[in-house]
């Protein structure tokens, strides 16, 4: 009986390890044929809104290379203060290269222009 035993399990075993074998084969075989998918992105078209204020050229300059503007337009709208927290995360956390000296000007574009600030 026990004979028996060893040869079910001598079996079992060269069966999972041909199966093994089989699935590291497709799985070799379907990584090697794999290829780049291209993706055309439409042009964006939306505009931050227009303002004679120093921050629309730097939110232009600075907001769009990560962000669309529709993300920005449709952002509820919040004080300069907190615009400012979230424009000084973006650089502190994420490493935005923003300037030091713009942060303060999209804050007040954004608040004013966006945001519940006096315009």
């Amino acid at each position: 009986m026990n004979a028996v035993k060893l040869s079910n399990v001598a079996a079992l075993l060269a069966g999972l390890s041909g199966a093994l074998l089989t699935l590291l084969t497709l799985l070799t075989l379907g990584a090697s044929s794999a290829h780049a998918l291209e993706i055309k992105l439409p042009q964006e078209t939306a505009q931050l809104k227009a303002s004679t204020l120093a921050g629309h050229q730097a939110a232009n300059a600075w907001c769009v290379m990560c962000h669309s503007v529709d993300y920005v337009n449709t952002q509820p709208p919040m004080p300069a203060a907190f615009w400012h927290a979230e424009v000084s995360k973006m650089v502190k956390v994420y490493g935005a290269p923003i300037p030091e000296d713009q942060v303060k000007l999209i804050a007040e574009y954004l608040g004013k222009t966006y945001g519940t600030d006096q315009k």
